[in-house]
């Protein structure tokens, strides 16, 4: 029964259909470092340090009791926690009631929920705006 050959092509072909994951970092979790995912991140916990993300259709959701310090890169972010740092989205970003931002947010699309505080600019991202803002990171981290 187990060493069948149809049982070992279904698991073959169910581990190779996704490679994306998804991460929780739990409440009281305390990372101290830069972060790159692959899928979805969702964090209770606090991080210092950027993250990034590394698709086009990655998803970072922020929950009321997360907080970061530091630059986020990200396709599409949910934030209903707290962050101290720039937001640069390729994706939507949306700002749930109990979101606080300190920070500059990039973003071509965005969703604010009433009670949302953001104590920076929110700036519009096209094609070559972004394509520029990427280049000056880079620069700087040379």
């Amino acid at each position: 029964m187990f060493n069948s050959k149809d049982n070992t092509k279904t698991s073959s072909s169910s581990t190779s259909h996704s490679k994306k994951g998804h991460t929780l970092l739990g409440e009281g979790t305390t990372i101290n470092g830069d972060i790159s995912f692959n899928g979805m991140l969702i964090l209770d916990g606090t991080i210092t340090g950027s993250i990034t993300g590394s698709q086009n259709d990655d998803v970072l959701t922020i929950s009321e009791s997360g907080f970061i310090e530091g630059k986020i890169n990200v396709a599409n972010i949910v934030v209903n926690g707290k962050i101290k740092g720039d937001i640069n989205s390729s994706g939507k970003v949306e700002v749930a009631s109990k979101a606080d931002i300190e920070g500059n947010v990039y973003y071509r699309t965005i969703e604010m929920n009433t009670g949302s505080r953001i104590n920076g600019q929110l700036i519009y991202q096209d094609d070559k705006k972004s394509s520029k803002i990427a280049n000056i990171e880079d620069k700087k981290a040379k």
